[in-house]
């Protein structure tokens, strides 16, 4: 009786393992056919990259580090790669303030972009700090390299990825006076004159 017991057991421990083994081997399987593409990693290196930022940003603005919105954004439709920049301010933002805020707006701009391409010191204009940089971010050992040598692709890939910054009211700011969002938005290779300024209005 104990030996059939004893062989029971053994039979249902041989069972699980390889039951469990063979769960292991479908989702290495599954991972290994999932594809990850030169695109999804250069998005998530600029990520990676902006979420770095914080602190040449706070050198213009108060906040709660937790209420700084920091993402990026692709999109496949429009072939378009925007790196967000989202300040929570308790003051200002009214129509009286515009032109302090548009500069404080440039100012962060000038700072988050000077950051991402402080690499890039062998080059000697914006355009090329910009090129030279994205061209790091969008390519892996393993990726096709060619393209880093067609200025046109290149030139493509800069006109591909933006940044925005954007001044918003806090939630008490908003409740106690009429104010309304400022941002300012251009490629990493635009210098201060370049931005394209907007106010939201509610």
């Amino acid at each position: 009786m104990y030996r059939i017991f004893l062989g029971i057991l053994l039979s249902s421990i041989l069972i699980i393992t390889l039951q469990s083994k063979s769960l292991s081997n479908e989702i290495s399987s599954l991972l290994k056919q999932q594809q990850l593409t030169v695109y999804d990693i250069g998005v998530f290196r600029l990520k990676e990259d902006l979420l770095n930022s914080d602190e040449v940003i706070s050198k213009h603005a108060e906040f709660k580090k937790e209420d700084l919105y920091l993402d990026v954004i692709s999109s496949y439709r429009n072939d378009k790669v925007v790196l967000i920049v989202s300040i929570p301010m308790s003051k200002n933002l009214t129509q009286y303030t515009y032109m302090s805020d548009s500069f404080r707006c440039r100012n962060i701009f000038n700072s988050v972009r000077d950051h991402l391409l402080k690499k890039e010191i062998y080059n000697d204009y914006r355009y090329s700090m910009a090129k030279s940089y994205l061209t790091s971010v969008f390519s892996t050992p393993s990726s096709w390299r060619s393209w880093r040598y067609n200025e046109k692709f290149k030139e493509e890939l800069v006109e591909m990825v933006k940044l925005q910054v954007t001044l918003r009211p806090t939630t008490e700011l908003a409740l106690a006076q009429k104010v309304n969002p400022v941002s300012c938005e251009g490629g990493l290779e635009f210098e201060e004159t370049d931005l394209i300024l907007t106010k939201k209005y509610n």
